[in-house]
């Protein structure tokens, strides 16, 4: 799988980008604030339809714009070809977001999937320290590209959390029967059940794969939920009005020889294991897809070791790969020059890094 095309408008400080891959390992470099990240984000986005930057759609498109587009064709192999696109614009005061393949309308159940990719960001140190909500939403993101039931399942399960809470609220209340929680518990378990293993199936494989870059483990703390236990938990649930259990609960640790990397964890340990956690990933979705995903790493190098660099120069050869540094020492210039191409990107603008050296 090979992105060949890739076209913005209205993206971010991209005006108007119509770009096409020449070598399946990328290089941007530039300035910070020039559209490094923006790019690699944009890739994501059309893989996922979602930002892992933006809180909201809206900052995706340009100032003074109303609508956003982003479009890309991909090779799946020498015979076949992929067209993605993704539009959102404002109507009525709100954002409207549609998807397409090959020019017709899709659900974005459907969407998601077509083009893989797992994205590694300086603010991903977060997923460490964070919130669990955002490690949960990382798993998600992850799964809901490979696994059509995974996302079904988890669409339905958000929906009946949702519609249990409400019965709950109902019966503390005094306006609900107790008897109305059955059915919404019988849902609760089918589909959080579904949830619950293939997240197991996940953190079972990633703590298995061959390219670690160290002792990293992610230990899954489930929130188990069965029957019992939510008989047990009925009476706190009626007091909260909330489904106090099940996967809407679950967390995970990242971990260095045992060691809990958000309690004891250096800056250094920590962008690793979330570098190791990624490239993990990149494993599971071949396993599962059969083709690797594109690899988007941005300001990778900042602060790796030279083992660790040397560890992801060899990455780069297994999948397409784009990466963004501020500057590039000799040896990465040496290595991107010979294996890629490299870009220079200013002001949303990205040139073939000789031809600015030639302009300079």
């Amino acid at each position: 799988m090979y992105l060949k095309k890739l076209k913005l408008t209205n993206y971010r400080n991209y005006f108007d980008l119509d770009f096409e891959f020449v070598s399946p390992i990328t290089m941007l470099i530039g300035n910070n604030a020039q559209g490094k990240s923006n790019f690699l984000e944009s890739i994501y986005f059309l893989s996922t339809t979602k930002s892992l930057k933006a809180e909201k759609d809206e900052e995706l498109v340009k100032e003074g714009e109303n609508f956003v587009r982003a479009e890309g064709i991909v090779e799946e192999n020498e015979t076949e070809e992929t067209n993605l696109e993704i539009g959102m614009q404002f109507v009525d005061g709100s954002m409207s977001k549609r998807v397409k393949i090959n020019g017709l309308s899709k659900r974005v159940l459907d969407y998601i999937g077509n083009m893989p990719a797992v994205l590694f960001a300086p603010e991903d140190i977060n997923l460490v320290t964070d919130s669990p909500s955002l490690r949960r939403w990382h798993v998600d993101m992850t799964l809901a590209q490979i696994d059509r039931e995974y996302k079904v399942a988890l669409t339905n399960y958000g929906e009946v959390v949702t519609r249990r809470n409400k019965v709950l609220k109902g019966i503390q209340e005094g306006i609900a029967k107790i008897d109305e929680l059955t059915f919404w518990t019988d849902r609760l378990l089918e589909f959080g059940q579904t949830v619950t293993q293939k997240r197991k199936e996940f953190f079972e494989f990633i703590n298995q794969t061959k390219e670690k870059f160290g002792n990293y483990r992610y230990e899954y703390q489930e929130s188990l939920f069965n029957r019992e236990r939510l008989q047990e938990y009925q009476s706190r649930e009626i007091a909260s009005a909330t489904t106090l259990i099940g996967p809407h609960r679950d967390d995970f640790l990242f971990l260095l020889d045992s060691r809990d990397l958000s309690k004891y964890g250096s800056r250094g340990e920590i962008r690793t294991a979330v570098l190791d956690l990624k490239i993990s990933e990149v494993d599971f979705i071949e396993q599962k897809k059969g083709k690797r995903p594109i690899l988007l790493l941005d300001d990778v190098f900042s602060e790796l070791d030279l083992t660790h660099r040397e560890h992801v120069l060899d990455l780069c050869f297994k999948q397409q790969t784009i990466i963004t540094a501020v500057e590039l020492d000799d040896h990465l210039q040496v290595f991107f020059e010979e294996n890629g191409q490299i870009l220079e990107v200013k002001q949303g603008i990205v040139n073939l890094f000789s031809e600015t050296e030639q302009t300079t």
